[in-house]
């Protein structure tokens, strides 16, 4: 597997991965041509994507993904509950490229298993992505609570994607009104730093390579306050791992696993 995280914040989401025969995007929360330029930076056409997965119908997450579907004839895999949602942000798509995502399914040679979170949207989902030759990763960029799902989901995973979204004191002390702060912490809304870190902490095993702290708010976040969060907690446990925040208008480099 290859991966790249084009964007990820309230302002935009999308992941590029490749797997042995197939080329996939995990949400496409920018305009069509913003993600068309973010792929050529890691090297990609965006004629060559070949399917597009959607977590939940916000438009920090479809924006560009029903472009990308008429303009390239590209398949959407969505829930019926999200797209019925979302059907104004995408847009019409062909009968063929509209996939309703109920159970794990085959795309190729990777098996797709999508798992249910919580969050404050109709229906939100994360991808837990297996290529046949073993390879592993598990996704979450919108999700407000950890239960047993997301642990099964992340478990013994090479690659994690994981929302690392608010610390706890600028988020009270940021511009926000009460009801957004309150919606924000609530088990509905988004993940904060020490939870992340708490996470990463209990899935931690000596074959995960990377993790990715994503979706991070720039106006209740900071980068630093949030890599400090989590390697004080993995630390504490003699926990070493390779940490990357994936930022909102940089696209990160391309990793194999």
């Amino acid at each position: 597997m290859r991966l790249a995280v084009l964007g990820s914040g309230s302002k935009g989401n999308s992941i590029f991965l490749e797997t042995d025969n197939i080329n996939l995007l995990i949400d496409a929360g920018f305009s069509g041509k913003r993600i068309e330029e973010q792929l050529k930076k890691i090297k990609v056409e965006i004629c060559n994507i070949d399917g597009i997965l959607i977590t939940h119908e916000h438009g920090d997450h479809i924006q560009g993904a029903g472009i990308i579907s008429r303009k390239y004839d590209v398949p959407i895999y969505i829930t019926k509950e999200s797209y019925e949602a979302g059907i104004l942000k995408l847009g019409k798509i062909k009968d063929e490229n509209l996939r309703f995502i109920e159970d794990a399914f085959w795309l190729g040679d990777t098996m797709v298993y999508p798992f249910d979170v919580m969050h404050d949207a109709e229906r939100t989902i994360g991808f837990r992505i297996e290529e046949s030759s073993g390879s592993k990763v598990a996704i979450a960029t919108d999700l407000g609570y950890i239960d047993n799902t997301v642990r099964e989901a992340f478990r013994e995973v090479d690659v994690v994607v994981i929302e690392c979204n608010y610390d706890y004191h600028k988020l009270m002390e940021c511009s926000y009104p009460w009801d957004l702060k309150a919606r924000v912490k609530s088990r509905n809304g988004h993940l904060s730093n020490n939870d992340c870190a708490r996470f990463i902490k209990e899935i931690h095993h000596e074959k995960l390579k990377k993790v990715y702290l994503a979706h991070m708010s720039k106006d209740s976040n900071d980068p630093k306050i949030a890599m400090d969060a989590v390697l004080d907690e993995l630390l504490r446990s003699e926990i070493d791992i390779h940490l990357e925040i994936a930022h909102q208008d940089t696209c990160s480099e391309i990793i194999k696993f």
